[in-house]
C-alpha cells in the first residue's frame, strides 16, 4: 500500500470515528472521549475494518420501481391472508362466471352477506368487514334477494352497501375515482374496513368495451386493479360463461390472466355447483361448492300472485362433468377469429401469432377448436362458430 492509500485509510478512519463520537484525544486538556488507539483495542481489528467497509460503500440509489431483494425478505414466512377461508384473499382480485339462471348472483350475495356479518359461510371461516356491492346490471333483483335473505334467516344484514348507479370502468376515470371515493366515505361512517367490492357484472362495468379486445379490456382492468390497491379490499366480478363452456368465461383471456381466483357456477340436472378453476396463493383449485335454490315467499304481485325469490343452502357438489377445456393456443385463436365477421385462411391465423406460438401448435389448436366445434374449417378458411362467440 502507498503513501497515498495510506493517507486515504487514515482519513476513512477518522470519518468513522467522529461518526460514534470517538476523536483523537490531541488537546492539551485533555478529552473525556476515548483515543482511537483505545476503541480499537475495545473492538478489535475486525469491528474497524468493518467500519470502515460499511463507511466506503456507496449509499444505495433510490430505485424507479418498488423492488424487494430476495436476500432481504424475513425468515418467517406468512400465509396469504383470506376474507373466506380457502376462497378469497385479501386485497386479490377474482372472477366469478356463469351461465344465465345459473344462480351465480345468488351464490356471490349468500357468501358476501355472510363476510358482512362475520359468520361461516358454507363451514368455511370469513373475516367480518364492510361490503361494497356494485348492483350496475340489476339494483332492484339485488335488493329483492338480499330482502329474501334477511326474511329467511330473520336477520338484517350488517355493513353491507348496494351501489345503485352505473358504474363505468372503461371510459374515463370519473367513476374509477368515485367508488374509491365512495368506499373512504363508507369506511369512515361505520368505522370498519372494506373487505369485499362485488361488481355485478363485468358487462356491465365496461358498456361500450369490445369485450375480445385487449385494447379495450386492458382499461377496464387496470381500473379494476386501481380501486382494488387503492381500497386495499378484494374485488370480485362477476361474468358471464361463453356459449361454448369449453371456452370458459366469455371474452377476453387477459381478464382471467388478472385475477388472482377465478369460480365457474353450473347448472346440470344433478346439482348447481361453484368451482375453484385458478386460485393463485392457495391450495384450493379444483374444490368444488355444491348448493341449491331455496324458493322464499315474499307476498303476492300486484295481480295477486305469489311474489317469491331464492336464498342459497349448502348440498353435495355433484359430480364433475367431464368437458374439455381449451387451452391457452386454442383460446387465443378464438378471440382472434372473434374479431373476424368472415372466414380467414389457416396460414393467415398462423402468421398472425408467429411471434407468440410455433405453428404446429397453432395447427393442432385449429384442428381441436374444430373438434370441440368451436370453429368451422372450409376450403381451407376457418371462422368461429356461433357457438363460440
Amino acid at each position: 500500500m502507498n503513501t497515498r492509500e495510506l493517507m486515504k485509510l487514515e482519513t476513512d478512519r477518522q470519518k468513522v470515528l467522529a461518526q460514534i463520537g470517538v476523536r483523537k484525544n490531541n488537546n492539551a486538556g485533555g478529552d473525556p472521549r476515548p483515543d482511537p488507539d483505545e476503541v480499537f483495542t475495545d473492538y478489535g481489528q475486525e469491528e474497524e475494518d468493518d467500519l470502515l467497509g460499511n463507511a466506503a460503500k456507496p449509499p444505495k440509489p433510490a430505485l424507479p420501481l418498488n423492488t424487494i431483494f430476495a436476500h432481504e425478505l424475513p425468515d418467517k414466512f406468512v400465509p396469504p391472508d383470506e376474507i373466506v377461508e380457502g376462497v378469497l384473499t385479501a386485497g386479490d382480485g377474482s372472477m366469478l362466471y356463469g351461465d344465465t339462471n345459473s344462480g351465480k348472483t345468488f351464490f356471490v350475495i349468500d357468501m358476501a352477506a355472510a363476510l358482512a356479518r362475520g359468520v361461516d359461510w358454507m363451514g368455511r371461516r370469513t373475516e367480518p368487514g364492510l361490503v361494497i356491492y356494485l348492483a350496475a346490471e340489476s339494483p332492484a333483483s339485488v335488493r329483492s334477494r338480499l330482502q329474501a335473505y334477511q326474511q329467511h334467516y330473520r336477520v338484517k344484514v350488517p355493513n353491507f352497501a348496494i351501489v345503485q348507479n352505473p358504474i363505468d370502468l372503461y371510459d374515463g376515470e370519473k367513476d374509477t375515482n368515485a367508488v374509491i371515493c365512495l368506499v373512504a366515505q363508507v369506511e369512515a361512517l361505520y368505522g370498519q374496513k372494506a373487505r369485499l367490492i362485488v361488481g355485478d357484472t363485468l358487462a356491465r362495468l365496461s358498456a361500450g368495451a369490445n369485450e375480445n379486445a385487449g385494447q379495450d379490456m386492458g382499461l377496464v382492468v387496470r381500473r379494476f386493479d386501481r380501486i382494488r390497491a387503492a381500497c386495499e379490499a378484494h374485488f370480485m366480478l362477476i361474468h358471464h360463461s361463453g356459449k361454448n363452456a369449453a371456452a370458459g368465461s366469455r371474452g377476453w383471456s387477459g381478464v382471467r390472466a388478472a385475477v388472482d381466483t377465478e369460480i365457474e357456477v353450473t347448472d346440470s340436472p344433478q346439482g348447481r355447483c361453484a368451482e375453484i378453476t385458478k386460485q393463485r396463493d392457495l391450495n384450493t383449485k379444483g374444490k368444488r361448492i355444491g348448493f341449491r335454490l331455496e324458493p322464499v315467499s315474499m307476498g303476492q304481485t300486484k295481480w295477486g300472485a305469489p311474489a317469491t325469490s331464492c336464498v342459497v343452502v349448502g348440498a353435495d357438489a355433484p359430480e364433475k362433468a367431464k368437458v374439455k377445456r381449451m387451452g391457452e393456443v386454442e383460446g387465443a385463436v378464438v378471440e382472434f377469429l372473434a374479431t373476424h365477421k368472415v372466414g380467414i385462411k389457416k396460414s393467415a391465423v398462423v402468421k398472425h401469432f408467429d411471434s407468440r406460438h410455433p405453428s404446429s401448435s397453432v395447427y393442432r389448436a385449429m384442428q381441436n377448436l374444430v373438434n370441440l366445434t368451436a370453429i368451422h374449417v372450409a376450403d381451407g378458411m376457418v371462422s368461429i362458430a356461433g357457438a363460440a362467440k
